[in-house]
């Protein structure tokens, strides 16, 4: 859930004092958020879950480029056959 709730929201004091147990429950949870005087100031990802946000941002980015791709004007091309003859 990326609503914050009491136990994905840790202070700036948490991370200066017990930044081993901030880091578990980043591990546990996949992310954190981090405040600063009630003041949301980041977010703290497990590196399963940066990885898993990098492979749907990259997977997005290639849907975009291939709907582009589609669009373009192939021109006439070359016949496959006409590709076997040359280069059998």
């Amino acid at each position: 859930m990326l609503l914050p709730t009491r136990q994905n929201t840790k202070n700036i004091t948490d991370l200066r004092e017990d930044p081993l147990k901030v880091l578990s429950d980043v591990d546990s949870l996949g992310f954190v958020y981090l405040f600063q005087h009630s003041d949301p100031r980041a977010v703290m990802l497990s590196l399963r879950e940066f990885a898993r946000l990098r492979e749907l941002a990259e997977d997005r980015t290639d849907e975009q480029d291939a709907a582009e791709l589609a669009e373009e004007d192939r021109g006439v091309g070359i016949p496959l056959r006409n590709i076997v003859k040359k280069y059998q």
